[in-house]
């Protein structure tokens, strides 16, 4: 069985990222929320890793591999495929 984890990056005053936090609501998908003005580790890891710093971005986590999802459109398709 695989495991897999989310961790959506994000700013609170951003509408694309309460669009994304309200599908994970209603998808019930546990979701780490990384805030990236609060925390500027966030910030940093999410341009090291996923490449730039748009939010929301969504950090998949699935069978050691680990992923960056852009758009809130996409990640809002992907959470309604994993439920």
């Amino acid at each position: 069985m695989s495991k897999s984890s989310y961790a959506l990056y994000y700013k609170v005053h951003c509408p694309y990222c309460r669009q994304v936090i309200a599908a994970m609501k209603n998808s019930n998908v546990a979701l780490e929320l990384c805030d990236t003005e609060k925390n500027l580790a966030f910030n940093k890891e999410l341009i090291q890793k996923g490449g730039k710093k748009q939010v929301p971005c969504l950090k998949v986590i699935e069978n050691g591999q680990e992923s960056w999802l852009y758009e809130s459109g996409d990640i809002i398709k992907y959470l309604n495929k994993i439920t």
